[in-house]
Order: C-alpha cells, then sequence, then structure tokens
C-alpha cells in the first residue's frame, strides 16, 4: 500500500512540474514575441484574458497594465470581454483566437504537445511591423487561416 501512495504523490508531482515548465517556457516565447511586435526591450505595459496572468510571474520584461487602452500590447488566451481592446496589437493564444480578432498580428499556441509561433503577414503590415530575418520564417498570410 505503501509503495501504491508513493509512486501516485510521484506521479501528481512530475504533472505538476510540468505544467509549471510549461508555462514558464510559453511566458519566455511570448515575452520574446511581445518584444519582436512592440519594437521594446523591456517595461511593455501588456494587458492580459484572465487565464493569462501567470505569464508575469515568468516574465522580466512585460509589466501589467490593467486598461487596455494604455497597454502597448494585449495577450489573449480567451474571448476578450471588453470590446474596445479589439482595436489594439494583439498575440494570441489559440489559432481559432488569430481567426477572430483582425488585429491579432501573432499567434502562440501548442499544438500536439509542440509550441508553434505564427506571424501574419498583413496585420504585421497594417500596423508597420517589420519583423527581425530570424522570425521571417514564422510569417503566413491572412489569406491561409
Amino acid at each position: 500500500m505503501f509503495r501504491q501512495v508513493t509512486i501516485f504523490l510521484l506521479i501528481c508531482f512530475s504533472i505538476a512540474f510540468s505544467e509549471e515548465v510549461a508555462k514558464k517556457i510559453e511566458s519566455m516565447i511570448i515575452s520574446r514575441i511581445s518584444s519582436v511586435v512592440t519594437g521594446k526591450q523591456y517595461r511593455i505595459k501588456t494587458y492580459v484574458t484572465d487565464n493569462m496572468k501567470y505569464i508575469f510571474k515568468y516574465s522580466k520584461i512585460l509589466i501589467p497594465s490593467y486598461e487596455c487602452d494604455k497597454a502597448d500590447i494585449i495577450i489573449a488566451g480567451e474571448q476578450l470581454k471588453n470590446k474596445d481592446c479589439e482595436k489594439k496589437v494583439m498575440i494570441v493564444t489559440k489559432y481559432y483566437l488569430l481567426r477572430n480578432y483582425k488585429n491579432a498580428v501573432a499567434a502562440f499556441y501548442w499544438y500536439k504537445g509542440r509550441p508553434n509561433i505564427l506571424f501574419i503577414k498583413e496585420r504585421l503590415e497594417r500596423f508597420g511591423i517589420n519583423l527581425p530575418e530570424k522570425y521571417k520564417k514564422y510569417t503566413d498570410s491572412e489569406k491561409d487561416l
């Protein structure tokens, strides 16, 4: 019985640890994407949806903005409650949100356990955002969504 309880606890701890590691990786990638999109290297004012608040725990360059009109960028992991926020430059964390929001210039999402980054070429041009050369391989056309 002791052996079964020990194995169960080890499995629970490893699952919790892996979720925490995934959140840390996601925060780091979203921070880099935010830096590329805004052109800032630090103190990027960021408005996030409720399910994305954990990124501030791991990011060194993103700072919370509690009003979307004062934010440099919006990171949406779910539907936005405030329609005024949809007018700002956005990064989304679900592929379907990329189709829903016409101001979403980039997406970071997990697919089959792998992280995926996607920039939309036409939306980047509309906001006057130039990507560094190393990120151009992640661009796609809005027609392909």
